[in-house]
């Protein structure tokens, strides 16, 4: 006959019961008077303004294409993205090259200021007013009060153009 199996329970401590709140590291850089963030796990590097070579009928934010290491990547100007009028490159302008799923992306940005490391409960959600409607890419707030930097959702930035090239690509992501 076999036994009973006991399970043992320990009681929770205080300590256990504690929510954690680990650290966030964000990539932070500035298009025209705003500064946004990006989570820097999606950040692969950092680089000056390269050749871009122009791709036709691109989608009006897409400045073309850059050749990086025998890899192809699309360059995503955020200006023209966000609907922020444009200015001439200056010597901070920096391409992000982020991971966006399987692909790889660059976004040119007017310049790269640091990489802040924020608590996860010090992420603040988008208001109401931005997020459903005009800036659904725009998903959170951080940074003290005289500084707000917005977070960026990359993929929801760029859905519906990833979507249109899915459809066109039979679904490969």
């Amino acid at each position: 006959m076999k036994e009973p199996v006991t399970l043992q329970l320990r009681r929770a401590r205080p300590e256990d019961s504690a929510p954690r709140d680990p650290l966030v590291q964000l990539c932070c850089f500035s298009v025209g008077r705003e500064e946004y963030v990006v989570d820097i796990m999606r950040v692969e590097e950092i680089l000056p303004p390269q050749r871009v070579i122009p791709v036709p009928r691109a989608p009006s934010f897409v400045e073309g294409m850059l050749h990086l290491r025998g890899a192809l990547l699309p360059v995503v100007d955020l200006r023209q993205r966000l609907s922020i009028s444009e200015a001439p490159a200056s010597p901070k302008t920096r391409l992000l090259v982020c991971l966006l799923g399987r692909r790889r992306l660059a976004l040119r940005v007017d310049r790269v200021t640091e990489v802040m490391r924020v608590r996860r409960s010090e992420l603040k959600p988008a208001p109401a007013l931005l997020s459903p409607g005009r800036t659904p890419f725009v998903i959170g707030v951080c940074g003290p009060p005289e500084r707000p930097r917005l977070l960026l959702d990359i993929k929801t930035l760029l859905r519906a153009e990833v979507e249109r090239e899915t459809k066109q690509t039979g679904g490969a992501a």
